[in-house]
């Protein structure tokens, strides 16, 4: 192969020719946009061997965002059997604790790290409803507590480096071994019929966790919608205020969840009274982090936790079948799932350790240690890029995706990968190019940062690896991805 040389603002493209010196210009020109002056890129495309093709800034570190996800979905591949054995895989399970003074037993919702629990009318497996229905199948129409248990995993629910104002939302998500619909709850905003009322805020059905507060007031149809949503830590109630339009369409919102076991645990007693069950109360049961939490560096022996042990029996009441890890692993990748992410992270955690984010992030780096990259070449402290302290290299994003081309689990991985113009969180990116149909990529957007990563079919047709990544963009800039996006496309024409 041609090696080509080419300086573009730290851009080397290897050797001078015409044609370099034209993708020179061609690629400047596509990643300049004057009003975005200030964007610092990172950028290297490579042959399946990891041989590199162009390369802008590639050893300098930047913000991967959800780029992140790959190394938690690649590893988790790396280690799908064991992930998916019964003891990292326990499922979600109820066991019955009596209670000393007679009065009737309380049901333990112990959660199993299943991302995938659900209680939704459209529910087809790993559902809540059915634990529901083996209790009911029972006969008894007591029971003095549903005790919701997430000591699955310590009790550590937000990552480092996790900005505060992202906790309201689905995105920002809390993180618990106990886990129903995503930890969101859904809402939906209504404007008035006429300007100078209150607008109209309501929870969709079964979803009134929260308490509302609303402050929205309805203006007239030629405003703009200026509402926000508020939820102090720690609140029950979230608070609407703003002004929205009369004459548009309702909208809804996905808000996150900061106790995922209660609010699980609260669900379950809605389906058993439903069930014709009476319940007393809803409590938590949690595990506080310990030292044993804590990881040893790669060349020492791990610690042995100390987990708390409750008294419950040998063996589950009821149980749900563990869900797909498969199919989990896929909406990470396609719609950029955080909770899912870090519930991966936290389930990695398990192979060699008690389940927390930094045994997780231990099993993280054994794999990018095992697939060649260098120590500088990253810094990881999560599973979804939620942290701001994450960093990568687009030359170490590159040899991950060279190894991973040598694994037998990389075509598999590769089909979850967002489509340009097809799918995913591509689906609305690259449509009408050559890339359309042709581009598999884990995107990422966080504060200030915005990447791209996978694979592409070139004119040639041959299969190019890249990372692309922007950084530090200006106040009141809110993507680089059209830059990003010619830029890629540009390349992909030339080879």
């Amino acid at each position: 192969m041609q090696r080509f040389v080419l300086s573009l603002i730290g851009l080397t493209v290897i050797g001078l020719t015409g044609c370099a010196n034209s993708l020179q210009r061609d690629v400047e020109a596509a990643l300049s946009n004057p009003d975005h002056t200030g964007i610092r890129w990172g950028l290297v495309v490579a042959d399946l061997s990891g041989e590199e093709i162009l390369a802008l800034k590639p050893d300098d570190r930047f913000t991967p965002a959800s780029n992140t996800k790959i190394f938690t979905t690649m590893a988790a591949y790396q280690h799908l059997e064991a992930l998916e054995s019964p003891p990292n895989n326990p499922g979600t399970q109820i066991f019955v604790e009596t209670v000393a003074d007679g009065t009737a037993p309380r049901l333990v919702l112990k959660g199993g790290g299943d991302a995938t629990l659900l209680d939704t009318p459209d529910c087809e497996s790993t559902c809540l409803a059915s634990l529901a229905d083996q209790v009911a199948s029972w006969g008894i129409d007591e029971v003095s507590a549903v005790v919701g248990d997430d000591t699955l995993f310590p009790f550590e629910r937000w990552g480092p480096g996790w900005s505060q104002e992202d906790l309201t939302f689905y995105y920002g998500t809390a993180i618990s071994a106990l886990s129903v619909n995503d930890n969101v709850v859904w809402v939906d905003v209504i404007p008035g019929e006429a300007a100078g009322g209150p607008a109209r805020v309501s929870w969709q059905l079964g979803e009134d966790y929260f308490e509302l507060n609303n402050q929205l007031k309805t203006t007239t149809e030629e405003g703009d919608w200026a509402m926000r949503i508020e939820r102090l830590p720690g609140s029950q109630t979230v608070r609407f205020y703003g002004e929205i339009p009369a004459g548009t369409a309702a909208r809804s919102y996905r808000l996150a969840i900061e106790n995922p076991a209660d609010y699980t645990a609260w669900r379950f007693k809605n389906l058993l009274e439903a069930r014709g069950i009476s319940v007393g109360e809803v409590v938590t049961r949690h595990r506080p982090l310990a030292l044993t939490d804590e990881a040893p560096p790669l060349d020492e022996p791990v610690k042995t936790a100390a987990l708390t042990v409750y008294s419950e029996p040998a063996s589950a009441a009821a149980a749900l079948p563990p869900g797909s890890l498969s199919a989990s692993l896929k909406r990470i990748s396609k719609d950029s799932q955080n909770l899912h992410a870090d519930l991966t992270l936290r389930r990695l955690g398990l192979l060699n350790g008690p389940g927390s984010r930094d045994y997780g992030v231990a099993e993280l780096r054994a794999f990018l240690t095992a697939a060649g990259l260098p120590e500088h070449g990253y810094a990881v402290h999560g599973g979804s890029g939620m942290s701001i302290y994450n960093r990568v290299s687009p030359r170490s994003m590159v040899q991950l995706l060279a190894f991973a081309a040598r694994q037998p689990w990389f075509e598999t991985w590769l089909a979850d990968q967002p489509i340009g113009g097809v799918d995913g969180s591509l689906k609305h990116r690259f449509v009408g190019t050559a890339l359309e149909g042709k581009i598999f990529a884990k995107t990422g957007t966080l504060n200030g940062a915005n990447a791209l990563s996978g694979v592409m079919v070139a004119k040639s047709g041959r299969r190019l690896l890249f990372s692309v990544l922007a950084n530090d963009r200006p106040n009141g800039t809110r993507s680089a991805i059209a830059e990003m996006d010619a830029a890629l496309v540009e390349i992909a024409a030339r080879y």
